[in-house]
């Protein structure tokens, strides 16, 4: 080729490479323009995204806050509940044994499931007399759906048997839910008769705490109500051991309150002598003091603390 002919070829390269600069690549005027407008576009779509997203984030925040709330009050329930005791932790995992291997053989040969009223939330806080009932009634529906399913076995073995009788019969039987379903029965019932002796035991101690109580309570309001008749007396400066006067009577009133009152109000030198030396004299000192003195003072302490009401 010749080389005006490699020029001319150059040539129109370098003008093809131009026009397409040109055409692809604005100028700066160009660029300057759809920067903006891009910029513009972003802003928009930046502001609508996050605007979007503090929605969503404050819903998420709030989904977030009311699974925390949840979860709290789920573990301060858990936390607050009282553990079960000895007795009622094994009576309700014998429960669950025996629930649990019963609905499996119904579900199994009758297609339906096992449903009980006993709930294990029931020995919360303690065991009750009241459930005895509601268990004895669950387990006689368990047993009668037993029978249905192993007539043979089940349905002609007697439940007045012994625990040990009932244990043996577990031990010949093949079929391991059947077994574990006669075992939880006598577990259940050893179980129970555990946690009735319990609660009985916690009730007497309970009766017993009640008594002390109201005793403690009954000494306490007496003994306030001899401080009230010593301050009334008192304030009538009868000459008379105040203290000793109702302390007496409210320790024999303790066996006989009637006779301990009609002595008080009719005789009160019973319970503490009239001290003489007390009495003032009448007349400036020219009357002296004599036993007549004493019987008076005596009627009217008796007739003050007849009509003193407290």
């Amino acid at each position: 080729m010749a080389e005006e002919d490699i020029i001319s070829t150059g040539d129109e390269f370098e003008k093809l490479l131009q026009d397409f600069i040109n055409t692809e690549i604005p100028d700066d005027n160009v660029k300057e323009e759809e920067k903006k407008h891009q910029e513009s576009l972003e802003t928009q779509m930046s502001a609508e995204a996050q605007a979007e997203n503090e929605m969503l984030s404050k819903a998420f925040e709030q989904e977030l806050a009311d699974t925390f709330s949840e979860a709290r009050q789920a573990i301060d329930e858990q936390e607050n509940m009282p553990e079960l005791g000895s007795e009622e932790s094994e009576l309700a995992q014998a429960f669950i044994n025996y629930k649990s291997s019963v609905n499996k053989l119904s579900q199994k040969h009758l297609g339906k499931p096992f449903n009980t009223e006993f709930s294990i939330d029931f020995l919360y806080p303690n065991y009750k007399t009241s459930l005895g009932k509601i268990i004895s009634d669950d387990l006689a529906k368990g047993w009668a759906l037993l029978s249905k399913i192993f007539p043979n076995d089940v349905g002609s073995f007697p439940t007045t048997s012994t625990d040990e009788e009932f244990l043996n019969f577990a031990e010949k039987l093949s079929d391991q839910d059947l077994q574990l379903a006669i075992i939880s029965y006598v577990e259940i019932l050893i179980d129970m008769e555990s946690c009735e002796v319990t609660y009985q035991a916690k009730l007497v101690q309970y009766q017993e705490k009640r008594i002390k109580r109201i005793m403690y309570e009954e000494y306490l309001a007496r003994k306030e109500r001899q401080r009230l008749y010593v301050e009334a007396v008192k304030k009538k400066n009868f000459p008379i051991d105040t203290e000793r006067l109702i302390s007496n009577y409210f320790r024999v009133a303790q066996k006989d309150i009637d006779g301990a009152f009609a002595a008080l109000t009719t005789n009160p030198a019973i319970f503490a002598p009239i001290d003489f030396s007390k009495i003032k004299p009448r007349f400036f000192g020219l009357i002296k003091i004599t036993p007549k003195d004493g019987i008076r003072i005596n009627m009217e302490i008796g007739n003050f603390l007849k009509k003193l009401k407290i």
